[in-house]
């Protein structure tokens, strides 16, 4: 039950807003949430792939 890369890139946008709010309230004391551009493609490249292998793998073809 594979979705689209824009269900995907929506999914993957709120997982990851999700983790950094995580990280800010742990953190408090960071003053900037900087960062750089390269670490930030391959996170959410991960993320997408992540939960594309996760629907994949565990999501019934039945369910929605």
């Amino acid at each position: 039950m594979t979705k689209s890369k824009d269900d995907l890139r929506v999914l993957s946008d709120q997982a990851l807003d999700a983790f950094w709010q995580v990280v800010t309230q742990r953190y408090a004391e960071a003053t900037t949430g900087d960062l750089a551009p390269w670490p930030t493609i391959q996170l959410r490249i991960a993320a997408e792939n992540a939960a594309a292998e996760w629907i994949d793998n565990n999501a019934s073809p039945l369910t929605k």
